[in-house]
């Protein structure tokens, strides 16, 4: 082989390694642009998080659901409490009369009854208030996925993530360790959408609006 024709061979072989290089490099940056043009995202955003205790704290439809339901809750204590108190007073009244007597047995009987009874009714009970709270939990937060997943279709957002926007307490070890075992150590403001969240869950309730933060109305 001639000197002249490896260094042909070389300059085609180099050629060709280039233009390879040239086509990777075109088509990621044809990939970056159809990217940036086909999500249309205020800030280039398509991740966003969300603080979901801070919005059952102040979701004004939970709160006034989760209130009712704790007076009830109260009334029902308060009717355990008087029927633990009658109870009480049959007892007393059992110890005025001899064990061998009709009236003692007769007494002993309807005590035991209605310990049992009441017994009974505190765990259907509590069963059912732990069943309508939960579901008053699930409620709230379908209609938390329902306004994300909506503002989601709206901004082209493919991914949000929950997190806490609250600052850890130092006097509480617990807590502590909560704190440094979160996944997320910072976030940018602009990327949380609590507060749009928030506002659109609320606005039915005429409260005043949190400021908007990473997407616009």
């Amino acid at each position: 082989m001639t000197r002249t024709a490896s260094k042909e061979r070389s300059i085609v072989k180099t050629s060709l390694i280039s233009a390879t290089l040239v086509a990777i490099l075109a088509a990621a940056a044809v990939g970056t642009m159809a990217f940036g043009q086909g999500a249309q995202l205020p800030h280039g955003q398509n991740i966003a998080v969300i603080d979901v205790g801070l919005i059952f704290e102040q979701h004004v439809r939970f709160n006034a659901q989760m209130k009712q339901l704790k007076a009830e809750i109260d009334q029902t204590e308060a009717g355990w409490k008087k029927e633990a108190q009658d109870v009480n007073a049959m007892i007393e009244q059992m110890k005025g009369y001899k064990p061998d007597s009709p009236e003692y047995h007769k007494l002993e009987a309807d005590i035991t009854k209605r310990q049992a009874d009441l017994k009974v009714n505190q765990a259907l009970q509590n069963k059912a208030l732990m069943e309508k709270q939960a579901k008053i939990y699930l409620a709230t937060y379908r209609e938390v996925e329902g306004a994300v997943t909506e503002l989601c279709h709206r901004f082209n957002v493919s991914l949000v993530i929950r997190y806490s926007s609250k600052g850890i307490d130092g006097s509480d070890p617990q807590e502590i360790l909560r704190g440094i075992q979160r996944p997320i150590v910072y976030v940018d403001k602009q990327y949380d959408i609590t507060g749009d969240i928030l506002n659109s869950l609320n606005r039915s309730a005429d409260v005043g609006a949190r400021p908007a933060t990473g997407f616009p109305k």
